[in-house]
């Protein structure tokens, strides 16, 4: 996940990295990451890269060179600006950054915006749903027709999730999943991936427990054995997206991380 490689800014866990944003890149590939997700907020609107043109040229340029293809967009900018928003006024220019982010992951040779339906935007909020539903009615033609994969990384239980995202029937709808955040909310993972596994299309790497949000990989209380096990089961072809636990040394966390991942992909899905 972009910016995990380079200091943080204030006290964001993840977030764009800031001018020095490109140098991660070589870092990644150094490490021996496969791909990035970049993640952009509301403070990172009018600088990011991906918003555009010259960013994205340059972002295309760096993945070549580095051979680190940009996985898809991380959209925490709408835990700020909730895509759930009443206010007609508000919502219409959401949309259109919703628009343009799906434009811009196109434009990069992505495949996915992922929107973290959680906290503010979470569809457990009272008309949640219903507002949605008409933000979902607007841009699933577009990201059908640049075929960009729109993921929902929500905190609804297991069984409504796969009701909501069913009711759509639409193959470019489907869900982050993410590990640790199935432990933060009190989920089994033996009543998620077998209810809807087959709308998985990305999985973020992330360790919790049901007090503390985001603790070092393994130190937790994710089952990632069972979390593998069932991927294997129902035959998962999607990445992995490390958003583990911020260290003092990130790199060396990082490179930690990576081979405790690529430990659980030798040992059930290779």
């Amino acid at each position: 996940m972009q910016g995990r490689l380079l200091p943080k800014v204030g006290e964001r866990i993840q977030s764009f990295p800031g001018k020095n944003w490109h140098t991660e890149f070589k870092i990644a590939e150094d490490l021996g990451f496969d791909l990035i997700e970049l993640t952009i907020e509301t403070s990172s609107l009018n600088i990011h890269p991906i918003m555009s043109v010259e960013g994205q040229k340059n972002i295309r340029e760096l993945s070549k060179e580095h051979n680190l293809p940009v996985e898809g967009i991380c959209c925490d900018v709408f835990m700020e600006q909730p895509l759930i928003e009443k206010d007609g006024n508000k919502l219409e220019k959401r949309l259109s950054i919703l628009k343009k982010l799906i434009d811009a992951a196109s434009m990069i040779n992505s495949n996915m915006i992922e929107l973290p339906m959680l906290d503010k935007n979470s569809l457990n909020i009272k008309d949640g749903k219903e507002i949605f539903n008409s933000v979902l009615k607007e841009v699933l033609p577009l990201a059908e027709n640049l075929k960009i994969n729109i993921l929902l990384e929500a905190d609804m239980a297991p069984t409504e999730l796969y009701k909501y995202v069913s009711r759509f029937d639409n193959p470019y709808l489907g869900i982050n999943y993410d590990c640790g955040n199935s432990t933060w909310f009190g989920f089994s993972v033996e009543r998620e991936i077998p209810i809807y596994h087959k709308y998985i299309k990305n999985v973020h790497i992330k360790d919790c427990t049901r007090r503390d949000y985001s603790v070092p990989l393994g130190s937790g209380e994710t089952d990632f054995d069972r979390i593998f096990k069932l991927l294997r089961k129902y035959n998962y072809q999607g990445n992995f997206i490390l958003q583990a636990a911020r260290q003092e040394d990130d790199i060396k966390a990082a490179r930690e991380y990576l081979k405790y991942t690529y430990s659980l992909k030798k040992k059930y899905l290779n």
